[in-house]
């Protein structure tokens, strides 16, 4: 850890002395090569380095450069993220942290319920369970533009779920008149396949459209499976009464396929019209629901969407519909853990510009959840689902945001937005206040207080199971009462150009996280119960990032980055069960502890350089310091340290050679000393990866 820290630090103070205005050394200014856009901050395009919110924008060239083979492993090269990969390209992936504060839940309560993911503002979001499951998403890296990542709470600008921050994925434009293609192919080892293909055409100046595909199929580094009963990493066959079924393909880590339409209608200045259409399906292994053997489980995921969005003048539309299947774990019988789902997310906003220094933005917003597993219960012959009935959670929005320059070098950026939830039934305010002052055109202070709630949960509203068991009647019980989990930030920033090319960046955070939710196991005789019921817990995260940005020249570039952060939590109960059940570890003893879950330590480098016009080298390590993860396995087994995670260094690179103008060669290296730690309590060990591939752009 010491290393990296020292690494970060002579990098920036080392560039920095190197910095100097020489027009023969550089050929291009910081303006050129640095001052990227973005528009998630505040829904219109600014600099990064005017932005009132800590974020981060990662471009297209940014990610083809370094190698990565999904959207999740390019998040990476984004400071603040906490990136672990738990079978050959399945990702469970954190904003700064305030992961499974519970501590002793299943696995879909250690992956991450608090970031909202979009695609060009459309939310990807799984209504069931929360989260996002990033198998399932339509687009792949041969459609992304760029992706900009906005830390902290974000609900007043995107609504429920950006509790923890947001990661908006913006897709391709078709740019250029006429036919553009793209194609990029790889393969390699861990019988590894991953490819893409975009192909535009712009017939006008008013309209273009692209079509895009894309495949990931890949096979697993390790071939264990953890056992709960005994504790240890064992082969399929040795797991503890576990059905020789229950995992089909067990050497399968993820086979996902994508098909998207792209189409930009412009006929005027003052109207736009974009629509996008696609379909996914996924077949993957990794830890979501925990099943009594193992963590690990087969899921399936199937798609269709459509999304509408328009401008007309100031006015802002946009509508997304989307019809799916889920099947969390295909093994298991009892109970089914499969549903169709439909969603709907709808909303307007008007930019009104009350003088050239304020303008104001309202806004409205629907969304629908629907979700189904009657078409696959059968309560006559004993199949049970998790809902066994049809149920929907609706929302209604109303949302106001404010952009005040009250001086030349000092901004105000505010937004309050209310949501009214029909399951819990009440109304939910979050709240954002964001502040500018630029000291001078080289130094910028800034500060936020936000406060953002999650979204309501189709599961924890509505699971309802009852079944009898060895003489008992068990059940699993929703809560429509459940409050939503929330976080409060208090945030300081500074931005500095040291340089006309070396840019640095440090955020202080503070933030505060209530009204988490756990099963509570009680009984009485002959009646077993679980329900789902919100805990007193409070956690409190202090942090820091620091990140810098330089470009010697076109031919190279580096951006190191680093967070490190520490989590308590207060009043954590000892165990999810009554007193009745357990005098030890139930729901009124309590303790406080450190939220070890979340690494202190996270954060890389990426590094890129071009000796000579056609090579292009590159080099982007990724550090997350040692953790301990927990699940229920680690309340009933206490002195299991299987969950204690090393702190772990993956070192990448590229090395890329244009054979001609349109054709691209490259080497490509993941984790290229085969470091193989765990990176997720019960997941494989995953090693290098080595892939060559070619990327054909026209």
């Amino acid at each position: 850890m010491k290393r990296f820290l020292v690494l970060f630090f002579i990098s920036a103070l080392s560039f920095g002395a190197m910095a100097q205005d020489d027009n023969d050394l550089y050929e291009l200014s910081l303006e050129d090569l640095m001052q990227i856009d973005i528009y998630s901050v505040s829904k219109k395009a600014e600099s990064l380095f005017d932005a009132p919110l800590s974020s981060s924008t990662l471009t297209a060239d940014e990610i083809v450069n370094s190698g990565a083979t999904s959207i999740p492993e390019a998040l990476r090269l984004v400071p603040g993220l906490i990136v672990r990969e738990q079978a050959n390209g399945v990702y469970d992936i954190h904003l700064r942290g305030l992961d499974n504060l519970t501590r002793y839940g299943n696995g879909a309560d250690a992956s991450n319920l608090i970031t909202l993911i979009m695609i060009d503002g459309r939310p990807v979001f799984n209504n069931n369970l929360g989260g996002v499951y990033w198998e399932a998403i339509p687009v792949s890296l041969i459609d992304v533009e760029r992706i900009e990542v906005v830390r902290g709470p974000s609900a007043p600008l995107y609504g429920p779920n950006a509790v923890a921050g947001v990661i908006n994925i913006i897709t391709k434009n078709v740019s250029k008149d006429g036919l553009t293609a793209q194609a990029d192919l790889r393969a390699g080892t861990s019988n590894t396949q991953i490819g893409g293909v975009n192909v535009g055409y712009k017939f006008s100046e008013k309209f273009s459209a692209a079509l895009s595909g894309n495949f990931e199929m890949r096979d697993r580094h390790d071939d264990l499976y953890f056992d709960y009963a005994t504790g240890a990493f064992t082969n399929y066959e040795n797991v503890t009464d576990i059905d020789s079924e229950y995992i089909t393909d067990r050497n399968q880590a993820l086979d996902k396929k994508g098909l998207n339409l792209f189409m930009d209608f412009n006929p005027s200045d003052k109207f736009s019209l974009q629509l996008q259409s696609g379909l996914q399906e996924a077949s993957i292994q990794k830890i979501n629901q925990d099943n009594p053997y193992t963590p690990f489980s087969n899921g399936t995921y199937e798609s269709k969407y459509v999304s509408l969005s328009t401008s007309f003048g100031n006015l802002r539309g946009r509508f997304s519909f989307v019809d799916g299947y889920d099947n969390l774990d295909e093994g298991s019988s009892f109970p089914l853990l499969e549903y169709d789902y439909k969603t709907i997310d709808a909303s307007v906003e008007y930019d009104w510009s009350v003088t050239d220094k304020l303008s104001i933005r309202p806004g409205v917003s629907y969304q629908s959840a629907e979700y189904s597993d009657k078409p696959y219960i059968d309560p006559a012959n004993g199949i049970l689902g998790v809902l066994n009935d049809e149920q929907t959670i609706r929302s209604f929005a109303g949302s106001l945001g404010v952009d005040y320059d009250i001086t030349e070098n000092w901004r105000l950026v505010g937004g309050i937005r209310m949501d009214k939830f029909s399951a819990p039934d009440e109304a939910y305010v979050s709240y954002q206040l964001a502040t500018t002052y630029n000291i001078n055109e080289n130094n910028l202070v800034r500060a936020v207080y936000a406060k953002s709630n999650s979204g309501s949960f189709i599961g924890p509203n509505y699971v309802n199971i009852v079944f009898p068991n060895n003489g008992s009647i068990v059940s699993y019980r929703g809560n429509e009462d459940l409050d939503l989990f929330q976080i409060q930030m208090v945030e300081l920033g500074y931005r500095t150009k040291v340089s006309s090319n070396l840019e640095l960046n440090a955020e202080l955070f503070h933030q505060v996280a209530e009204n988490a939710y756990v099963i509570l196991l009680d009984a009485e005789p002959g009646f077993v119960n679980y329900s789902y019921e919100n805990i007193d817990a409070k956690a409190t995260q202090n942090g820091v990032t620091l990140s810098a940005n330089y470009v010697a020249s076109n031919k190279f570039q580096v951006k190191p980055f680093i967070t490190y952060q520490q989590t308590e939590v207060e009043d954590l109960p000892t165990g999810f069960r009554t007193p009745v059940i357990d005098p030890v570890n139930n729901i009124d003893n309590t303790v406080t502890v450190d939220n070890d879950q979340t690494p202190s330590w996270f954060g890389g480098l990426y590094l890129n350089y071009k000796p000579v016009k056609n090579l292009n080298i590159n080099f982007n390590p990724y550090y997350m310091s040692e953790q301990s993860q927990y699940s229920f396995y680690s309340l009933t087994n206490p002195a299991s340290n299987v969950g204690e995670i090393d702190g772990k260094l993956i070192l990448n690179a590229k090395v890329a050679y244009d054979v001609t103008k349109n054709i691209n060669v490259y080497i490509n290296a993941r984790n290229l000393s085969d470091n193989d730690s765990r990176e997720f309590v019960g997941a494989d060990r995953n090693g290098g990866l080595l892939l060559g591939g070619v990327r054909v752009q026209l």
